[in-house]
């Protein structure tokens, strides 16, 4: 009886030694555990995802709480009216000759030595 069960249902054999379970059934295992330590990983960060309020990406404004009267806005200000004269100085020496020594001093203006 039982030589007929193990005959009809080779899946559910029960082996010895590991060296006796076929190579396919061991990949099987392998794949499900690997396959399961993802999902729980990929689980485990989404449920994360809105608890870490820290990591945030991408431009975030700055609190006003960080601010000193108004001296970050007023630096910030500074940087991006510098950043405008300094594109419109490469607009304007790349219109004309990209190659001349004015758009190579425009280019290299920013570069440090």
């Amino acid at each position: 009886m039982s030589e007929q069960i193990d005959r009809q249902h080779k899946q559910f054999a029960i082996y010895a030694a590991e060296a006796m379970i076929p190579r396919y059934q061991r990949a099987w295992v392998w794949g499900v555990v690997a396959l399961a330590i993802l999902l729980s990983g990929v689980a485990a960060g989404w449920l994360l995802s809105g608890v870490v309020s820290g990591l945030r990406y991408g431009i975030q404004p700055n609190k006003p709480s960080l601010t000193v009267g108004g001296a970050t806005l007023i630096r910030q200000q500074a940087v991006n009216e510098h950043l405008r004269i300094r594109i419109v100085r490469l607009e304007q020496a790349l219109s004309s000759d990209a190659c001349g020594p004015e758009a190579l001093e425009a280019l290299t203006q920013g570069r440090r030595p």
